[in-house]
């Protein structure tokens, strides 16, 4: 590999490489209060666990002493505790004790396991790998504390994310596999101009559903589509009952498999019974979803602009192939950098 990232398209190992620098979510938190969470990211298995007191640990799933998987293990105290011997790793991967032991002070200096830095933001908890090249993703109009919102059920796919990421945002796909939910969808897509600022990529387009989408959300005029490569992409609704939205994000378990976590969102008269019901009809729409990407070949994401056919319907899902490339390119120079300043 050359330092010159950008003469061909990343490979699969480019994007395993840049992904290292990505925050992905590992687990909802309401999910922690029942004990310690497993979550593979990128082939590397992890514990998560919640604190006594209510902080929030990654570390490496494997305790230091004899291999057995912390995440069977139990919170005790600041801690998470090995299922097999006892041993009590912090969250910052140190071992604080050891019950074999009469006198702690013998805990051996060399016992420690991998830790990950936290960040929590919409009820999930997000770790990275190795020093990330952006922040957790955001979006300006989503306010936790004005929005009534609320997650649906995490789903797993035999694929690599960015294929859901993308279907997320596929106009075209509506009219064939979602007309059983959101109703006839015109199978021509008007010309399509998407915005992409940086690793950002924007559309807003006029659209009109089914009854019972519109008995679900209101009746819909417009939809704002806000990508954020690599793993994130949001549908902001404005409808005749006001704005709702709907936040999907992902994580990589390996190169071509992942896990996908969702919230739904709604202002003015949404509340926590239309949260339920809306979770509950995006449900059925992302099963219709899953049954198809599920099958999708490859299983990763082409970044060759060349490797498929493409019309311009496909406008904005090449614009997020295109930031998607952007995020690895730049992780990889970052990368490249922090290699020759080290050495």
């Amino acid at each position: 590999m050359t330092d010159d990232h950008t003469s061909v398209p990343p490979s699969s190992e480019d994007v395993a490489l840049a992904l290292r620098h990505c925050w992905q979510p590992v687990a909802r938190l309401e999910d922690l209060r029942g004990g310690p969470q497993r979550a593979v990211l990128l082939d590397q298995p992890l514990a998560v666990f919640l604190t006594e007191s209510g902080a929030v640990s990654v570390v490496a799933d494997r305790c230091a002493h004899r291999g057995a998987q912390l995440s069977m293990g139990k919170v005790c105290g600041e801690s998470i505790q090995c299922p097999y011997h006892g041993w009590e790793w912090a969250g910052d991967g140190s071992c604080v004790r050891i019950p074999s032991l009469a006198d702690q002070r013998q805990i051996p200096p060399l016992a420690r396991i991998p830790s990950y830095p936290v960040r929590l933001q919409w009820g999930l908890v997000w770790t990275t790998l190795e020093e990330p090249l952006t922040d957790v993703p955001d979006v300006p109009w989503f306010d936790e504390d004005s929005w009534t919102w609320g997650h649906g059920e995490p789903f797993e796919l035999p694929v690599a994310f960015g294929l859901m990421i993308e279907n997320f945002r596929d106009v075209a796909h509506f009219a064939f596999v979602h007309e059983a939910t959101l109703g006839p969808q015109p199978a021509v897509v008007e010309p399509l101009a998407p915005a992409k600022n940086g690793l950002e990529v924007t559309l807003r387009r006029k659209m009109e559903w089914g009854d019972g989408a519109s008995s679900t959300w209101g009746a819909l005029r417009e939809i704002g589509y806000h990508t954020i490569a690599p793993n994130f992409t949001s549908g902001r609704f404005f409808t005749d009952e006001g704005e709702r939205c709907l936040l999907h994000v992902s994580r990589a378990i390996s190169a071509t498999e992942s896990v996908h976590y969702w919230i739904e969102g709604g202002l003015e008269s949404f509340d926590a019974e239309s949260v339920e019901k809306a979770i509950a009809y995006d449900t059925a729409i992302y099963a219709e979803d899953v049954a198809v990407v599920s099958k999708v070949q490859p299983p990763e994401l082409p970044l060759d602009p060349n490797a498929q056919i493409d019309t311009l319907a496909d406008r904005y899902t090449l614009a997020y192939r295109e930031a998607f490339a952007d995020f690895v390119n730049q992780a990889l120079a970052a990368r490249s950098a922090i290699r020759r300043t080290a050495g």
